[in-house]
């Protein structure tokens, strides 16, 4: 074997013993890995007077500081809006109704005020419809007098004649034929009947007094056949079909006037002089933090449900859920009876994944305690139930 054979074999052992010893410090490490550490624990969260330890069989849920932000939309018009006027600033306190934000309504004024005016001149119709009716009742109650009269007349008529007719059938019968000296026959007692002057004026009479009462009688059936009631309940449909206009008007002018729902503070004030509104905008005008007392509702998961039955009366312990130490005394007041949707804003977006929770309202003793940050709406907390 020459010099350089025994070289080349001599590198090549150490080559192999160098890969033997690093695999064996590799199989080393990786079994000191697989060993279970007992001498190290994990740390321990430190217990200060202001984190209270929860009690054994509690349960620790999330929750949310309400009451609900109000979101002040826009005005439900089917037009596009511009803003002409803000009446608040952000951050000030309103009551009920006040003036919020106004739009444009000139346009609504006018429509507004062109349905007042026909509803104005419908009233007046209205007005007139029931002179018509008032002149019709005393015109039927004339033409009622005045066939009464015609009655009374020809009933007196028919007296004279039947008189004047009695008298000279008495004369009749008792007179005879100059000739004969037998009593009248029927066909002289006829003539004689025919050539009296007083009898035939009597029937005249009678006779014209029947077709009076006729004609009289005629025309209080045309003035009952008029109209005009009728024409006065189409007077006052149209009053009552304006009245519902000029009432849409007077909505859509008061709707161009935003106004608080309830007292609170306006919040993210977004609305300005100039802004334009349409049917289809979804960001409100602005938040609205409704007055009133704060609270937290606390979601708790159905697993969770029973460990938190009874417990309306009693403490809990809420903390900032990115901050423990920083905790707030609760009273709870209600718990759901029903499990629905979380309302909080990271789960909008997977309504249907989301679990459905019980809803439990806490009251806060005091939300902004000495020495710690005061709790805000919206505000992301635990809630530590004993």
């Amino acid at each position: 074997m020459t010099w350089k054979s025994r070289i080349r074999t001599g590198a090549i052992g150490v080559g192999i013993c160098l890969m033997a010893a690093t695999l064996a410090g590799a199989n080393r490490l990786l079994d000191a890995d697989s060993q279970p550490t007992t001498s190290a624990s994990p740390p321990s969260r430190p217990t200060s007077a202001a984190t209270p330890s929860l009690p054994s069989g509690g349960v620790i849920v999330l929750g949310v500081v309400g009451p609900d932000p109000i979101p002040i939309g826009p005005p439900s018009i089917a037009a596009l809006a511009t803003v002409t006027k803000v009446h608040v600033k952000e951050g000030e306190a309103v009551d009920a109704g006040a003036p919020l934000v106004q739009f444009d309504d000139r346009i609504l004024q006018k429509k507004l005020a062109q349905a007042r005016a026909e509803l104005m001149a419908a009233e007046q119709d209205v007005l007139k419809a029931e002179a018509a009716l008032q002149i019709h009742a005393g015109q039927v109650e004339l033409q009622q007098l005045a066939i009464k009269a015609v009655e009374d007349d020809l009933k007196a008529a028919e007296d004279a004649f039947k008189a004047v007719s009695d008298a000279l059938e008495r004369v009749l019968a008792a007179e005879r034929n100059l000739n004969t000296n037998q009593p009248l026959s029927e066909a002289e007692k006829q003539r004689r009947r025919d050539e009296n002057a007083e009898l035939q004026k009597a029937r005249h009479l009678v006779t014209q007094l029947h077709h009076k009462l006729t004609a009289e009688t005629k025309k209080l059936q045309l003035l009952r056949l008029s109209p005009v009631a009728a024409d006065r309940m189409q007077a006052q449909a149209k009053v009552e079909r304006l009245k519902a206009t000029v009432a849409e008007a007077e909505t859509a002018v008061e709707l161009c006037l935003v106004r608080a729902p309830v007292s609170g503070v306006v919040e993210q004030l977004i609305a300005s002089p100039g802004m334009t509104y349409g049917p289809s905008t979804r960001s409100p005008l602005a938040w609205l933090i409704p007055s009133g007392p704060i609270i937290v509702r606390a979601e708790v998961e159905a697993e969770f449900a029973h460990r938190v039955s009874g417990t309306i009366g009693r403490k809990v312990t809420v903390s900032d859920h990115n901050n423990v130490a920083i905790t707030y005394e609760g009273t709870v007041t209600r718990i759901g009876n029903a499990f629905l949707p979380k309302r909080t804003a990271s789960d909008v977006l997977a309504v249907n994944a989301s679990p459905r929770v019980l809803e439990c309202l806490i009251e806060i003793a005091d939300p902004a305690p000495s020495g710690r940050p005061p709790l805000r709406i919206g505000q992301s907390v635990r809630v530590s139930f004993p």
